[in-house]
């Protein structure tokens, strides 16, 4: 499946049709729609495309071929995505510009309703049988309870200065990981995959998004001109690495360096430099490729159909560091 940009925008434009087909109140169409535009605006920037559009549509196609049916999933996909989004926004306390005028308790309600009400909707509206309907909201009850576990342990190690990277991964994987684990577990069962073939599109999908939530920690630390996890106090992977090798008085001014960024203070450099030094971007790395080595271990054993095979590999091989040269 070739994505292009256009693809992008016919599915926020479909997602778009259907909150507007769903909502009761006009005030209420205007924050979702406000909400909406926000994310448009935050894929402009995206390099690939998003996962929560094209781990459903892949699946499904790599399962079956009923694009329609999988176009509803993506829909619900991309709202349960942007809700989910929202609410960790504001528990980080990092809102969008596009939020501004708006009351917290106003944007946590829109948070709130993208997540426990239109993805369900738009589930119950999916033509296939009221069993499989009734399998995938199951599925996505219990991937939320899940992703609700990650969130607090997330939450619980913000600022924590006693915290190892095993902790630190667990919680990615119960956060982002299952997150994509939900997309594409969703996409088998709406494809009426056996059971078995279920259960290897959920670990190739949860390996993939921890995956892919590590490098975006990299990124913020490494690559992005104000790192947001600095700012926000979040203890990333990378940063747990570090921790957990010092002792002592390297220890004590590299926490310090955490506090000073807590509070506003431009020691990015000063944190990079640290970082590079101590090779845990290297180590980062080498973990991030073997959540990609299990993602495509799983693909392999779901036994996929081409072309969403080579797709969905393809997907992989562009996460890890040390594909096309990427070795850090």
């Amino acid at each position: 499946m070739h994505w292009t940009s256009q693809r992008t925008e016919e599915l926020l434009g479909l997602a778009s049709e259907f909150v507007r087909f769903h909502v009761h109140h006009p005030r209420q169409l205007k924050f979702l729609q406000r909400a909406l535009a926000g994310l448009q605006t935050q894929l402009k920037d995206l390099e690939s495309p998003p996962f929560f559009m094209t781990i459903p549509l892949l699946v499904h196609s790599a399962i079956r071929d009923d694009e329609p049916a999988a176009r509803v999933l993506a829909i619900a996909t991309t709202l349960l995505f942007l809700g989910i989004d929202i609410l960790d926004d504001i528990a980080d306390g990092d809102l969008p510009n596009h939020w501004q005028g708006f009351k917290s308790s106003e944007i946590q309600l829109m948070g709130a309703t993208l997540l426990a009400t239109l993805p369900q909707i738009a589930i119950a509206t999916l033509k296939t049988s009221s069993q499989v309907i009734a399998d995938m909201h199951k599925t996505l009850a219990e991937a939320l309870l899940r992703m609700s576990a990650g969130q607090e342990s997330d939450l619980t190690l913000s600022e924590s200065d006693n915290l190892t990277s095993e902790v630190v991964e667990a919680s990615v994987v119960a956060k982002s990981g299952e997150e994509i684990g939900l997309f594409a577990s969703l996409a088998a069962q709406l494809a009426q995959a056996p059971q078995t073939v279920v259960e290897h599109y959920a670990v190739m999908g949860r390996e993939l998004g921890t995956a892919g939530q590590l490098v975006s920690d990299c990124h913020d630390l490494f690559q992005s001109q104000v790192s947001r996890d600095l700012a926000n106090g979040t203890r990333t992977f990378p940063l747990a690495l570090y921790l957990e090798k010092k002792r002592g008085q390297e220890r004590q001014e590299f926490l310090l360096l955490l506090g000073q960024a807590r509070q506003g203070r431009p020691v990015l450099k000063s944190v990079r430099q640290c970082l590079h030094e101590s090779g845990v971007l290297r180590m980062t790395a080498f973990v991030v490729e073997l959540h990609c080595q299990r993602a495509q271990e799983a693909l392999l054993k779901a036994k996929p159909l081409e072309p969403a095979a080579s797709a969905l590999r393809a997907t992989i091989d562009n996460i890890s560091f040390f594909t096309k040269g990427k070795v850090v």
